[in-house]
């Protein structure tokens, strides 16, 4: 960990020498940041849109073979073969964003300069509630709306599919990301608002791929 927070400190003060501007600065990290992990967010993208187009036929598996789990488990594994599917991609980038975002946490509260710095009239090195109610109240709510569309439009809530489990996960990473706001430095907040307005840009820009077809179909 030490040595990602460590590299991210020295991307930072390179852009910084380029832009001139810490808030821009922490902009220019987290599109990088999202950009390095783009090939893996488009990977779980089409993994969402085939798990959708299966999930008819996963219904159908579930209630022919409830009763025996290991032919379910047979039936299942050649039902994503069959469809090219990998449950496991929708897990991966969670997985690799946590610890990103803990890194970027590190990094900008570690950099000296950023505790100080300013942009759009906000210290980047202090919570916004700390700088009065109305900064506050206005920072959290753009990254509750930001993370809120970033994950309504996102493929694998696109898909419709385990509804109650979606919004419970929905409110659970609101909840999260404004403690995230409230607790930490400005520059948090900047970075998630940022990697989520930049994760709106990439449904739009990367090809949704295939929504129907024969995915669904039964064999």
């Amino acid at each position: 960990m030490s040595y990602i927070v460590n590299l991210m400190l020295s991307v930072m003060d390179f852009i910084y020498g380029v832009v001139g501007n810490w808030g821009v600065t922490v902009i220019g990290l987290t599109i990088l940041v999202r950009l390095i992990v783009l090939p893996l967010t488009i990977a779980q993208g089409h993994s969402a849109r085939r798990m959708a187009l299966i999930q008819p036929e996963l219904d159908r598996l579930q209630k022919k073979y409830g009763d025996d789990p290991e032919r379910l488990n047979l039936e299942m594994v050649d039902l994503y073969r069959r469809h090219k599917v990998n449950p496991a991609t929708g897990c991966l980038l969670p997985f690799v964003q946590l610890p990103i975002l803990w890194a970027m946490i590190r990094a900008l509260e570690a950099h000296e300069q950023m505790k100080t710095a300013t942009f759009l009239g906000l210290v980047l090195g202090e919570p916004a509630m700390q700088q009065g109610a109305a900064y506050g109240l206005a920072v959290v709510g753009l990254t509750v709306i930001a993370t809120y569309l970033a994950m309504r439009l996102s493929p694998a809530m696109a898909t419709g599919q385990q509804q109650q489990g979606q919004t419970a996960m929905l409110i659970g990473m609101l909840a999260f990301m404004a403690y995230f706001s409230l607790k930490f430095a400005t520059a948090v907040s900047v970075y998630i608002i940022t990697a989520n307005l930049f994760g709106l840009v990439e449904r739009l820009a990367v090809p949704r791929g295939e929504t129907t077809g024969e995915g669904a179909r039964s064999k």
